[in-house]
């Protein structure tokens, strides 16, 4: 079985289902504001774990105005189509 949460796993598949949750650090103690997303991905080729989380994270960075440095990556799960 593949090991999704080793970020150096090359990413073989046509296309991936994704699942994620992120939020703006640094994180408070309590509830932290975060948000959900799902979707396709299709890797190009020699892509990683590592290559999709990066792309996710700056994805919300301009989605939601939060400088890339503070976004936290929370969970996600990957998944091929």
């Amino acid at each position: 079985m593949t090991d999704y949460s080793n970020p150096t796993t090359k990413l073989t598949a046509r296309a991936y289902a994704y699942s994620v949750t992120l939020t703006r650090g640094p994180l408070k103690h309590g509830n932290n504001p975060s948000q959900d997303s799902t979707g396709s991905y299709s890797p190009p080729p020699g892509a990683t774990v590592g290559t999709f989380l990066d792309g996710i994270k700056t994805w919300y960075s301009r989605q939601y105005s939060v400088p890339l440095q503070d976004v936290v990556l929370v969970r996600y799960s990957l998944r091929e189509k």
